[in-house]
């Protein structure tokens, strides 16, 4: 029997390092690499109280149910697909005679080009900007004398050239004209 001379343990004469640091008292040197043998530990040192384990169930309950609130919608949606599929084709029937009942498209603008000023109003000087509708990227129009006029379009003896955010770039006549919007 001999002592390592690192850690203190003794060394079993059938071992050629020490069980505890990889200490090879021959080479007198550690060895590299080297991994400790698990011992039998006492299962006591392994558990977990039963106070711990009873907070930690409660405590994902709480998260399971708090996150079930609030996705509440997607939850009933995957229960809905999951009982259509268990069922078949008619729960997926009647599913979409209630989708019928509340339609997912939504509802169309009113058209206002329909609307039509009187002609006196339109082609005479009285001309009113009502607003603008300016999308930088896509079409953009007017609204005067309650005509709705889009670019390059022309409203009387006026052609519309450009639409900004705030004004109106039109040519009447051969003369340019800025008009802004009537507050």
């Amino acid at each position: 029997m001999k002592n390592c001379r690192f850690c203190g343990e003794t060394i079993a004469e059938q071992d050629e390092i020490c069980a505890n640091c990889g200490y090879n008292p021959q080479t007198d040197t550690m060895t590299t690499g080297f991994v400790k043998k698990n011992r039998k530990t006492d299962k006591r040192q392994n558990m977990v109280s039963p106070g711990i384990k009873s907070f930690a169930r409660w405590g994902m309950v709480i998260v399971i149910l708090s996150l079930g609130f609030k996705y509440q919608s997607k939850v009933g949606d995957i229960i809905w697909k999951m009982r259509n599929l268990a069922l078949g084709d008619k729960a997926a029937k009647s599913g979409k005679t209630s989708a019928k009942a509340s339609p997912s498209v939504p509802a169309k603008l009113i058209d206002v080009r329909s609307y039509t000023a009187p002609a006196d109003k339109a082609n005479g000087q009285d001309r009113k900007i009502e607003g603008v509708f300016y999308d930088p990227k896509g079409k953009s129009y007017v609204l005067i004398n309650g005509h709705l006029v889009s670019e390059k379009e022309s409203f009387g003896n006026m052609v519309i050239q450009k639409i900004n955010s705030d004004s109106v770039e039109a040519l009447e006549d051969g003369k340019q004209l800025i008009l802004r919007v009537h507050q």
